[in-house]
């Protein structure tokens, strides 16, 4: 049996990984490049279909000043489930998202599998693999 303070403790952990999921998406939306690379650890991991892999703070900083702006997409978490262990955890968490594409309205569904490390006292992702669903023009629906 866990202790109280264990309890609290991992409150405490989940609760500072849902913000930063959440502070994740307000700097996509605000593209705020600075503040995206400082929520990964120095030797993070982005991958994102349909095979591109991020690594590091250089290849961050590229996908996050670049690839945002032509964008501009506008992401929102919900579903978010976070396992502990120690100074790791891993997560899970849908994504809807919102944006512009070569002038066209678009519409995005996918997930997160997220791993992340507790460093300096504060958590951050470790590793973010993006999975879709689908990724279709506004107007065309994702039904379709």
């Amino acid at each position: 049996m866990v202790s109280l303070e264990e309890r609290v403790q991992l409150m405490e952990d989940k609760d500072e990984i849902r913000e930063l999921t959440a502070k994740y998406c307000y700097a996509v939306a605000a593209q705020d490049s600075d503040a995206l690379i400082d929520m990964f650890t120095e030797d993070g991991i982005f991958d994102m279909p349909p095979d591109r892999h991020f690594e590091g703070r250089e290849q961050l900083s590229e996908l996050y000043t670049a690839g945002i702006a032509e964008a501009t997409p506008k992401p929102f978490i919900q579903n978010h489930v976070i396992s502990v262990d120690g100074d790791t955890a891993t997560g899970n968490c849908a994504v809807e998202i919102r944006l512009v594409e070569n002038g066209v309205a678009m519409t995005a569904c996918g997930y997160y599998n997220d791993k992340y490390r507790r460093e300096n006292g504060a958590w951050k992702f470790a590793h973010r693999d993006f999975n879709l669903y689908h990724w279709v023009p506004l107007s065309e629906g994702w039904g379709s």
